[in-house]
């Protein structure tokens, strides 16, 4: 068995993470693999070493192709069993054609049930397997102090990380948390984010407290846009107790794996792929018509589609809770067993077994 994996691991996005974890889930596991890179970007990101060495071996000998790529892009080839990989976050994508570009392939493999719903929803009539995102989870655990933020320092500090983007509802999370939580309160929000920059990130932040009319001044939230070093980025993370997720549509979510990994529950939004494998609290939501993704693609996200609008009500009373009880060590340790069951070495070890699956 030897593996062409074709994917957009060099752009530097969550999408690109998760192509450079399967590639390194799939070597782990003692799987020849051969990874060629596309990309929508004119620069690359820094490449993993281990990912720039497999790089150098040829693709003759490869009888297996997975494509982790918009499925517009996918490419049947009689050479090879074709593989698509695909995550969505909405409840279909019927007013595309995609469907038809994944029928053409021999399988499909996408992060969960809730992708492997909307797909059968979309029309998908080809075996569609579970394959969820890996992590390397010891370089987490193991990685050594970076930078950390003052501010953060004996307080209890709820953490958002994703894109600024209408699906991931920043909105709601600033309106939950400035309503439940009085500034003299020993509690940060802090916002890592990308897509926007710093200026309009604040001027955002403070447009939706204004909107709430409940105080003059409002505890300042602490935001950093852009990327930050991997050592910075875990040892800013490590500082927090509470990650919230208040997306309404997740297909996976990198990053609230990442807390989990360091003993970091999660809030999330309730009939996302997140209640699949989060430890902490789900909120619940009510399903609505997409609105307002305009930063994608044309035809995904459309209001024929639905996601999932999380109860801001709901979403404070779980956020006062969390700072309530602030995290006991039993929680701690339930995030860091059920992180570790996405391994590099144990998602590696269930890729193998599906590409074995006759």
């Amino acid at each position: 068995m030897k593996i062409l994996y074709i994917g957009h691991y060099k752009d530097g996005t969550g999408w690109g993470d998760a192509a450079k974890n399967n590639i390194l889930a799939l070597h782990k596991a003692g799987v020849e693999v051969v990874p060629r890179a596309i990309s929508y970007n004119e620069t690359d990101s820094e490449t993993d070493e281990k990912i720039l060495e497999l790089e150098q071996k040829s693709t003759e000998g490869c009888d297996i192709c997975i494509q982790h790529t918009l499925p517009s892009n996918y490419v049947y080839d009689s050479r090879f069993k074709n593989i698509g990989y695909l995550a969505i976050e909405s409840s279909d994508f019927c007013d595309t054609l995609w469907h038809k570009n994944i029928n053409m392939m021999d399988e499909l493999w996408v992060p969960s049930e809730y992708v492997k719903k909307a797909c059968v929803k979309s029309g998908v009539t080809i075996p569609i397997k579970i394959a969820p995102h890996a992590l390397d989870i010891d370089s987490y655990t193991n990685s050594p102090d970076g930078a950390k933020i003052e501010q953060l320092l004996d307080t209890f500090n709820f953490v958002f990380v994703g894109e600024f983007i209408e699906r991931k509802n920043i909105k709601a999370l600033l309106r939950a948390f400035h309503t439940e939580f009085h500034p003299k309160e020993p509690v940060n929000l802090l916002i890592k984010t990308s897509g926007i920059d710093m200026k309009e990130l604040e001027t955002y932040c403070d447009s939706i407290k204004k909107g709430l009319k409940l105080r003059k001044q409002y505890k300042k939230e602490l935001t950093i846009s852009g990327r930050l070093e991997k050592q910075d980025y875990i040892s800013v993370l490590k500082q927090c107790h509470s990650f919230v997720m208040p997306s309404r549509g997740e297909g996976f979510c990198i990053p609230a794996l990442e807390a989990m990994c360091l003993g970091i529950p999660v809030i999330y939004t309730k009939g996302t792929a997140l209640s699949e494998f989060c430890v902490g609290s789900a909120v619940e939501s009510r399903s609505e018509s997409c609105f307002g993704g305009m930063g994608s693609l044309p035809n995904i996200y459309t209001a024929n589609s639905e996601w999932w609008e999380i109860n801001i009500k709901e979403l404070q009373i779980k956020m006062r809770n969390a700072y309530m009880k602030n995290v006991d060590t039993l929680s701690k340790e339930r995030c860091e067993k059920q992180s570790k069951k996405y391994s590099h070495e144990n998602i590696g070890n269930l890729f193998k077994e599906l590409l074995n699956d006759k």
